[in-house]
């Protein structure tokens, strides 16, 4: 008779080798890093109001969900890098 346990260990190293094939063709997913307006706020001598005004007129580029605005990596590496420049831009 067959020993129970050898037929399981098996069965299981069969299933962990379906498991990393099906991993390898799973594509990566890089998750994108998104930051508030509180933190251009604590990165930037820009305030809170003023980089909300600049969303609604369209010189930061930002994503809303529910209540909250949301800034991608690019986005906020841009404006860290413009801050004079969108502090003292007059709107229109």
């Amino acid at each position: 008779m067959d020993n129970p346990f050898e037929i399981i260990a098996s069965q299981y190293s069969e299933i962990i080798e379906r498991l990393k094939r099906i991993e390898e063709t799973q594509p990566k997913e890089n998750p994108i890093k998104r930051y508030s307006i509180q933190d251009i706020a604590d990165n930037t001598p820009i305030g809170v109001q003023t980089i909300r005004s600049r969303i609604k007129d369209g010189t930061i580029k930002a994503q809303k969900f529910g209540n909250k605005y949301l800034i991608t990596a690019e986005e906020f590496n841009r404006v860290c890098k413009e801050v004079k420049s969108i502090k003292y831009k007059r709107l229109r």
